[in-house]
């Protein structure tokens, strides 16, 4: 099942060597299937990989958005029940072959972050309206964010 993991910038290489053991992440769940109204899973899979990068800010307080997408075990992916519906619960350590690639904010998304992680709705617009840039799993471990 392909998880998007919320992380600090600076965790990024942490996910290829072999010792990551995330807690929780976004997934396209069966809730989050019953209850939208997008019809086109391309769209709906940005937007589970949005709630990530939100909550790399929001929750996690990084500088700036970033996600690392994963391939687990669907027996290690549980639905949270009463959160966001596409919020999951992960076990176990990722494989580093099963790390797909990661998104990142572009370096001045930085001030935006600080100030949604303080409550401005306008600035996590801002982060929201912004590309994310993709970096394959090869290039995590070398990356210097």
């Amino acid at each position: 099942m392909r998880v998007y993991v919320p992380v600090h910038p600076s965790d990024l290489a942490a996910a290829v060597t072999g010792q990551w053991e995330p807690a929780s992440g976004y997934a396209l769940t069966a809730r989050l299937l019953d209850i939208t109204a997008v019809e086109d899973e391309e769209e709906l899979v940005e937007q589970v990989r949005d709630a990530a990068a939100a909550d790399a800010v929001l929750e996690l307080g990084a500088s700036r958005r970033a996600v690392v997408v994963v391939d687990y075990p669907r027996q290690d992916v549980t639905p949270v029940t009463g959160a966001h519906p596409a919020a999951v619960t992960l076990e176990g350590r990722v494989d580093p072959g099963s790390v797909a690639c990661a998104f990142v904010d572009e370096a001045d998304g930085g001030e935006d972050a600080a100030l949604a992680a303080k409550g401005d709705a306008e600035a996590l617009a801002r982060l929201e309206e912004s590309d994310l840039l993709w970096y394959d799993a090869s290039e995590l471990a070398a990356l210097d964010l």
